[in-house]
């Protein structure tokens, strides 16, 4: 081979370790290996050394690639004859972009170890490997390289599986005692991150960094003494009388921040260093913390709030102190962060409102915990790749196109059955029918000549709505709370099977009666929380305290896919599986937004898009709608604005589809 750069990968697995860490995971294999790797191996006496040679092998061709492990199922050691790989997805995009066409593959293994030798030609030099979505590595900050590929802060869109504090407790734990990485090697790593961020964003900003006794203050305290070693100006103060009130990782970072001689004051804060701080590093509280604030920490979090609010920048360490990092809610004094580094994975309680409000912007460091040990996620964020539209067939008419019919509108709002039906438009539907009382309806047919508008009262609505070519209806948004009108949504859904959104005021035929919904199937639920506390008969509070566990009792309780929106959307699926849409700026809070989203969401449905599908897509695209469009308009972001800019975002997610015929 010439012309080209050769790269090498190579790595080893001790079999006795992970016969140990398959006998605590037992479905760690269905996640590394794909099905006919799975069958080879279990086809063994002893399955073990050959899951452990395919371990190693796709960890070293992870290591040629230089890009770790993008996916264990995206690289397969085939079964039978000698070694020879097959990739896909990202992991095969990238080593075609290196130019690579063929990886030789030498593994051997014992009763002890497994070992995985992948070597190949290059022939593009290409500078560095970047994730699949545009946001992955962070503006501003050290981006993520072959050689340095664990080194970058890395955006929740690039590292989208949030985790549970017992997930990373677990993980922790297997890390250390199943893999045999030692606490303080993490803990370093994890302070590194830290760091990094300070001398980066902030050089030579005078920087307070602000510790507990748990390990959460260990990693500030190890901060603190890689920022003294490097000459930034830091001083660090501890919750604590003494190191023996530190767990023991974080009195040994106490001993060591000493020793180097970084200004290190335990007890009281004098005054003159909350005065003179440009930057505050918030390490008080961790991930095991829950319920309210206790002294001292209340009141040094305090502290931190009042220099926040006279504009010093806050960094918080993976959560900020009194958030409950697995639900999201927030405790009274809660510090509110201009950014929080968590390690390994965002937290579930950061991506949720209002854990989200109070964490700021969110990066992720990477603190070396090896990929296999890695749960499934609780909540996973919306990114772009998952966004994947279904196009047009060039044999479409426009009714298999997507037939939305929208149930909208009352004299009082009038705009919110325009909006929903020309955002169906502009989504993508063929035909859209819009069903309006008769007063409504005069004022509108003559505004929008590409929906057909049937005025109907509330005992006319199933009628109106009934279409054996509709491919999806949503009712409430602008309908008014009347009894008539009520009992006119719950006519419709009950006589229809077709797939339907409700929004807005179709919710509140449902005050109280959640379980009602559970035999419709095919319904996506769109409240906000004034909404879903009416459906569940519960105080507003027990919404807004914490969207994640309610957005998830809602669907139990309806059996539907509930959407929740706020300044973080989340999705929830009757099974628990949750999503969340992080990227929704302020302006969004507008009249007609949320109009403007059941009306995408119903051309999705059209479409023939799952209920699940529908909603993750259509409130990616709301958002990101509203993210550039608050670029444009940040003092005032108009829903119609809305509507013009969707068909822009989905130009890029639109897959295309064959004629309808070879099917």
């Amino acid at each position: 081979m010439t012309g080209g750069q050769m790269r090498t990968g190579v790595d080893l697995v001790e079999v006795p370790r992970l016969r140990a860490l398959l006998e605590r995971r037992p479905n760690l294999a269905e996640r590394v290996l794909v099905p006919a790797e799975l069958a080879y191996c279990r086809g063994k006496a002893d399955p073990v050394p050959s899951i452990a040679a395919r371990v190693a092998a796709k960890e070293a061709v992870g290591k040629l690639l230089g890009t770790g492990i993008l996916s264990w199922q995206e690289i397969e050691v085939v079964p039978g004859g000698p070694p020879r790989l097959r990739l896909r997805g990202s992991t095969a995009t990238w080593a075609a972009t290196l130019g690579i066409d063929d990886i030789a593959l030498s593994v051997s293994h014992t009763g002890g170890a497994a070992v995985a030798t992948a070597v190949a030609e290059a022939r593009t030099a290409v500078a560095e490997w970047r994730t699949p979505t545009p946001e992955g590595a962070v503006p501003g900050l050290p981006t993520s390289t072959p050689d340095r590929s664990l080194f970058c802060h890395r955006s929740v869109e690039a590292r989208p599986a949030g985790l549970r504090p017992a997930q990373m407790r677990e993980l922790d734990r297997a890390a250390t005692e199943d893999a045999g990485i030692p606490g303080t090697v993490l803990m370093e790593r994890a302070a590194l991150g830290v760091a990094e961020l300070v001398a980066h964003r902030y050089p030579g900003g005078h920087t307070l960094i602000v510790c507990g006794r748990g390990n959460n203050g260990g990693d500030g305290l190890a901060a603190a003494r890689q920022l003294h070693v490097a000459g930034h100006p830091v001083a660090c103060v501890v919750a604590a009388s003494s190191a023996a009130e530190l767990t023991p990782d974080a009195a040994l970072n106490l001993r060591a921040a000493q020793g180097v001689g970084v200004n290190v004051r335990l007890g009281d804060v004098p005054g003159y260093l909350w005065d003179e701080t440009e930057v505050v590093i918030d390490c008080l509280l961790g991930t095991g913390a829950t319920g309210e604030l206790r002294e001292p920490v209340i009141r040094w979090a305090s502290q931190i709030d009042r220099a926040a609010a006279r504009g010093v920048p806050v960094v918080a360490i993976d959560v900020p102190t009194g958030v409950d990092a697995a639900t999201g809610s927030i405790a009274f004094g809660t510090v509110a962060a201009t950014c929080t580094v968590t390690f390994h994975a965002p937290k579930s309680g950061i991506l949720c409102p209002p854990g989200s409000e109070a964490a700021g912007e969110v990066l992720v460091w990477d603190i070396g915990l090896p990929g296999f040990l890695e749960p499934e996620a609780d909540v996973r964020v919306v990114t772009a790749a998952d966004v994947v539209l279904p196009g047009r067939r060039v044999d479409d008419h426009k009714y298999r196109a997507g037939f939305v019919a929208v149930l909208a509108g009352s004299i009082e709002y009038p705009g919110a059955a325009h909006l929903a039906a020309w955002a169906a438009v502009r989504s993508g539907a063929g035909y859209v029918r819009l069903v309006t009382p008769p007063d409504v309806a005069a004022a509108l047919r003559g505004r929008m000549p590409e929906v057909v508008v049937r005025p109907a009262d509330p005992a006319g609505f199933p009628e109106a709505i009934a279409d054996a070519r509709s491919g999806a209806v949503v009712v409430g948004p602008g309908l008014g709370r009347r009894e008539e009108t009520m009992a006119g949504v719950r006519a419709v859904l009950a006589g229809s099977s077709i797939p339907a959104v409700l929004d807005a005021d179709g919710l509140w035929a449902f005050a109280g009666a959640a379980a009602e919904l559970r035999g419709r199937t095919g319904l996506v639920l769109t409240p906000h929380a004034g909404e879903l506390a009416a459906v569940l008969g519960v105080a507003v509070e027990e919404i807004t305290r914490a969207a994640l566990p309610a957005a998830r009792r809602a669907a139990e309780a309806t059996g539907q896919v509930v959407v929740l929106k706020g300044s973080s959307t989340v999705i929830a699926e009757p099974g628990g599986a949750t999503w969340v849409v992080t990227q929704g700026p302020p302006q969004l809070a507008s009249a007609g937004s949320g109009d403007v989203l059941s009306g995408c969401l119903g051309a999705l449905l059209a479409k023939g898009m799952s209920p699940s599908e529908a909603a993750r897509a259509g409130v990616w695209l709301h958002a990101e709608a509203g993210r550039w469009g608050a670029t444009a308009f940040p003092g005032g972001l108009a829903a119609q604005d809305l509507v013009a800019l969707i068909p822009r975002v989905m130009a890029g997610h639109t897959e295309e589809r064959r004629p309808g015929w070879t099917s």
